[in-house]
């Protein structure tokens, strides 16, 4: 029987989405690597954050109401 992630454990992995997002932004590192890690994290919290949008879901709850362009 498969497990269902709750509202609480999908907010979890979200946070810790963000909080390595911002680990990301705060390296002092100008590389290819870095650039393309700090793109990579905003697609993925672009396409999180559309997706609960799109399904009427609050994302404030999930750290996901502020500015992705801005931030990453």
């Amino acid at each position: 029987m498969k497990k269902q992630l709750t509202a609480a454990e999908l907010e979890y992995i979200v946070s810790r989405v963000l909080s390595n997002a911002n680990d990301a932004l705060s390296e002092d590192d100008d590389s290819d690597f870095s650039s393309g890690k700090r793109t990579a994290y905003y697609e993925i919290l672009d396409t999180i954050k559309n997706e609960l949008i799109a399904r009427g879901v609050d994302i404030k709850a999930f750290g996901l109401d502020i500015n992705l362009e801005s931030l990453l």
